[in-house]
């Protein structure tokens, strides 16, 4: 599985955020070979057979409708029977945000953000997804460290997301955050 992820192993970030926060309801949006959404469906897999926590997990991209760096839908799909982690996890063919419709506001627990991530789509994702969060659920973002900000976010000309991390009221002002620095950096978010 590729995913720039796996150098510092943020797997088992994941997989500790399941197995201690226990979401029932679980989105990831941005999924390329799966490295994120293997470790969240084994934790969800091990809360609903160690703890009897039945969790919905929704997997969104847009696979080979992506122009740049992408996995395969039946490649995933593979790998998820495979794993026998299929049961835990629906993949679906959809726009990362075109897919909040399908949610109810306050009925997402964890969602995993994974996208090109850049300063503008961080404030879409609190706009679109935001209402979508339950009390205490997690936003997991992927970016907000300077390295990212100062690697591909200016490779491509894109909007720096720590000076919005930062200095936007709308995102200081309602959530509060963590950032795991090491390439290519995490931003856990609670809403106050």
């Amino acid at each position: 599985m590729d995913s720039s992820y796996k150098k510092n192993n943020y797997g088992s970030i994941f997989r500790a955020l399941i197995l201690s926060h226990k979401p029932v309801s679980v989105v990831e949006c941005g999924v390329l070979d799966g490295y994120s959404a293997f470790y969240i469906a084994n934790a969800l897999r091990f809360n609903r057979n160690k703890r009897g926590i039945n969790s919905r997990f929704y997997a969104y991209d847009i696979f080979e409708k992506y122009q740049y760096k992408h996995g395969r839908y039946d490649d995933l799909k593979y790998m998820l029977i495979l794993n026998k982690l299929d049961a835990n996890c629906c993949l679906i063919k959809c726009d990362a945000f075109e897919a909040a419709v399908a949610h109810q506001n306050s009925s997402v627990d964890f969602l995993h953000m994974d996208i090109s991530n850049d300063g503008d789509i961080l404030l879409k994702t609190l706009e679109i997804w935001g209402p979508k969060i339950s009390k205490n659920g997690i936003i997991a973002f992927e970016g907000g460290s300077e390295e990212r900000d100062n690697g591909w976010i200016k490779t491509y000309n894109k909007k720096p997301i720590r000076p919005e991390l930062i200095n936007n009221s709308i995102v200081y002002n309602n959530w509060d955050i963590q950032i795991f620095h090491e390439y290519p950096s995490m931003t856990l978010m609670w809403r106050k």
